[in-house]
């Protein structure tokens, strides 16, 4: 499994804003080799909130077909927000080791 990750940072009061425009999702479920989709949000801190867009896939090459994509590019068209603070933090992980309860 391959997992990417975009820390972004944005002003403090518009997370809700965020978590709206992440909702309606943007082709990504239906990208080959896309395992799943998770947006974190850390504790507010004072002078911004922190969130944490999470990617599963089954494959490098899988993350980097959607990447080249017409869906990313009209996904992420027009995405300028003025209450994201700085570039995103974007962080790419093999993943070695997982675990899970067992089935039932």
């Amino acid at each position: 499994m391959y997992v990417v990750t975009n820390r972004i940072s944005i002003a403090p009061g518009n997370g809700a804003d965020l978590e709206e425009r992440f909702g309606p999702r943007g082709g990504v479920e239906n990208q080959a080799g896309f395992m799943g989709f998770e947006l974190w949000k850390q504790n507010q801190d004072e002078d911004h909130e922190e969130y944490l867009v999470v990617t599963h896939w089954e494959s490098e090459e899988a993350f980097k077909g959607w990447i080249g994509s017409d869906s990313f590019r009209e996904a992420h068209a027009n995405m300028r927000i003025d209450y994201i603070i700085g570039p995103g933090e974007i962080s790419n992980y093999d993943v070695r080791l997982s675990s899970s309860p067992p089935a039932n």
